[in-house]
């Protein structure tokens, strides 16, 4: 279906192409603020085709254009601009029809109807604890997850565990060196990230462990029992450890696969770039202590991106490493036909799989497991140059699938980046308890039952926490900074929460009142429509019928931070509307009934936008 404002826009371009050779493609944007119209077409493109002065052609085209029978009340001109203003009346009621039509899922739509997405995302590796830094891929990639099941897509959300790779030697070397059973089981993911920790301490002062943990991976690789035990055991702690997150962040999956499930495929995928004839033999310059393992999250001094590409830090998204200086033989695939200097390294010289490896492996089997449109990687701006490398080896080979890297940037700490290495990290669940403990605070003073007052502080805490990263374009770098991420004023999950809950309010005080039955009102649209006449409520409307164009652009440009954005102007706009006129004690029975229909559209719109977000909203507060 279109929606009202979709509708309209359609309604003015088609009678622009009618009008004049290129009038259907000119570009229709909203009107700013101060200009009395809702949308606006620049004309100087068309005019310069035309080879005729835009204001000349914006008069003549206003005074042409017929829109009785549509929702456009008249074209005016200004200046190089065509001007448009929406029939109030005949808007505002379409606007409500299409409300009543779609009910909780206004602004969805089955554009995706037929077509199969699959979103990688949050992606952290074993026998590390969740950071702050794995916050954003997740949440990023959960609330695109929601965003696209919305519009109609089959979406596979895919959690594409780090649990293989040369990271790992270096882990099970340390526990082999230093660990200790006691420890281990009585906090195993902080006592791991404590002997990586440690590894790289040690190695900055004895080069030559490289080598044994090198030799720990390659036992790993080949099924050698002790290191296949270790290795299992620390998954298996871990993945206990990430659904207890998992399960607090309302975040879920449909995939859930590690690396190592690639393992028994991978000679047969290095084998298809040979003979696909993409594949060669190559020397490259060996690095000492180089390696290849699966971005982390707050993992590296290079950056905090989560998993998704070679580990920043160590190997270059095409390198690989060698215990010495000199030449190493490597299979790579060259991509100078696809502008890339770079070429992708497939396979070590000793025969070991390399993070590219094991991310074609997982692209075969997603095509053949999904066939999916499209495909997403939720990863840090720092994999930019890998997965321009990846994709480009998958079209050489022919796998065709829309893939798209949505980068994000960094989270940082005030001292600098995070760095599992150094062991500067804040974890993502002190950060979670931190919001509900001043969420808690906050709440102090209601009466509500201790376990009531408990559950609303946990939606309202880590509601902050998501809204504040959401919030952002994510392209860019986020400075962690605890007064403004768990600010519970302003700007903010909370607030939009809060508006949620006291329309839900209005509409329990209206039904207890009995001046409004639950559910829909009974009057028309066409009735309920003529009631709003104020600029207040022609504004709230306003915002409410962008909805659906918002949440479209939102999945066209991966972006979930115009949801937040505009959802805050729809809450300012009901504050608005409900601080300058009566719901429930309107000056006649029709206006009452056309406010509260206002407030049950925007409650449906708030918690729906909410909900795109990954963000619970509780009944009361």
């Amino acid at each position: 279906m279109s929606y009202a404002l979709e509708l309209a826009q359609q309604q003015i371009l088609e009678r622009l192409a009618q009008a004049v050779e290129g009038g259907g493609d000119l570009p229709l944007n909203y009107a700013p603020p101060k200009v009395a119209a809702d949308l606006a077409a620049p004309l100087f493109p068309l005019a310069k085709v035309r080879r005729q002065n835009p204001a000349q052609l914006a008069q003549e085209l206003a005074q042409q254009l017929d829109f009785s029978g549509t929702l456009i009340a008249e074209a005016q001109p200004a200046g190089g601009f065509l001007n448009f203003r929406l029939d109030p009346q005949a808007f505002a009621q379409q606007v409500l029809e299409d409300f009543r039509q779609r009910g909780d899922g206004y602004g969805g739509s089955t554009a995706g109807e037929g077509k199969t997405v699959v979103i990688d995302y949050s992606s952290p590796n074993i026998a590390k604890p969740f950071s702050v830094g794995h916050l954003r891929s997740t949440v990023i990639g959960n609330s695109l997850y929601r965003i696209y099941r919305f519009l109609g897509y089959r979406v596979i959300g895919d959690n594409h565990i780090g649990d293989w790779g040369t990271q790992f030697g270096k882990l099970l070397y340390a526990y082999d060196r230093w660990g200790s059973e006691e420890k281990v089981t009585a906090d195993p993911i902080r006592e791991l990230l404590a002997l990586y920790v440690k590894y790289h301490q040690v190695v900055e002062e004895d080069p030559s462990i490289d080598q044994a943990a090198r030799d720990w991976f390659r036992r790993l690789e080949s099924g050698d029992e002790q290191a296949q035990s270790l290795w299992q055991r620390f998954r298996d702690l871990s993945w206990r450890e990430f659904e207890r997150i998992y399960d607090r962040l309302d975040v879920s999956f449909e995939e859930v696969l590690g690396e190592s499930f690639y393992n028994d495929r991978l000679d047969a995928i290095v084998a298809h770039c040979f003979d696909s004839g993409l594949a060669q033999w190559s020397e490259i310059e060996a690095r000492g202590g180089a390696e290849d393992g699966p971005a982390e999250a707050g993992d590296s001094e290079a950056g905090n991106q989560d998993a998704g590409g070679p580990e920043a830090g160590d190997a270059e998204a095409g390198d690989a490493g060698s215990a010495g200086p000199g030449l190493e033989k490597v299979a790579v695939i060259p991509l100078d036909s696809t502008g890339i200097e770079l070429p992708l390294i497939i396979q070590k010289s000793d025969g070991t799989s390399l993070y590219a490896t094991r991310d074609l492996a997982t692209i075969r089997h997603r095509l053949d497991a999904f066939d999916p449109e499209r495909i997403l990687y939720v990863v840090g701006n720092e994999q930019k140059l890998y997965f321009e490398q990846l994709f480009a080896a998958a079209e050489l080979l022919g796998w065709r699938a829309q893939m798209a890297h949505v980068p994000f940037g960094l989270i940082r700490l005030p001292q600098g980046k995070m760095s599992t290495r150094k062991g500067r990290v804040i974890f993502l669940e002190d950060v979670l308890d931190e919001a509900v403990r001043r969420a808690e605070a906050v709440l102090e003073d209601r009466e509500l039952p201790d376990d009531e007052k408990r559950a609303i502080a946990e939606a309202v805490g880590i509601g902050a926490v998501k809204y504040a990263d959401l919030s952002q374009t994510r392209t860019k770098d986020v400075l962690f900074d605890w007064d403004k991420m768990l600010n519970l004023q302003g700007d903010s999950a909370p607030y939009l929460q809060y508006a949620t809950v006291r329309i839900r309010s209005i509409l329990r005080k209206a039904q207890k009142e009995g001046v409004a039955q639950e559910g829909e009102g009974s009057a028309s649209p066409s009735d309920l429509a003529s009631e709003w006449q104020s600029p207040q409520e022609r504004a709230l409307l306003s915002s409410l019928a962008r909805f659906p164009a918002v949440v479209r652009n939102a999945a066209d440009g991966n972006t979930p931070h115009v949801i937040a954005s505009h959802l805050i102007t729809v809450a300012r706009d009901f504050s608005s509307f409900y601080k300058e006129l009566s719901v429930l004690h309107a000056e006649t029975q029709e206006q009452v009934a056309a406010r509260l229909e206002l407030c049950r559209f925007t409650e449906v719109v708030l918690e729906q936008g909410l909900h795109l977000l990954g963000i619970r909203c509780p009944q009361q507060m």
